[in-house]
């Protein structure tokens, strides 16, 4: 049907900050962390900021039920860090 579009779900709750916002962050301070012309204390402190957000994700992720095609989704991810490993070498 002509001009018919597909809306995306909404959510039953506010997102206050979107992956894409998430990741810029974090790029930001895996930025910091390689360059070379900050001083390891900047560096350092980038690093535990992302450890911060990983603790706090795994925490969530193990008290959090599995859900459908959640295997897979992870399977998926897993197939591809083993591709994107095996290209680099």
């Amino acid at each position: 049907m002509p001009g018919f579009q597909i809306k995306e779900k909404v959510m039953p709750y506010i997102e206050k900050t979107g992956n894409k916002a998430i990741r810029e962050q974090l790029w930001q301070w895996e930025g910091v962390m390689h360059d070379p012309n900050i001083d390891g204390f900047n560096g350092w402190g980038c690093k535990k900021k992302v450890y911060e957000v990983y603790f706090q994700a795994k925490k969530i992720l193990d008290n959090a039920p599995t859900y459908v095609d959640e295997d897979i989704f992870i399977h998926e991810h897993k197939k591809k860090e083993i591709e994107y490993k095996l290209k680099k070498k």
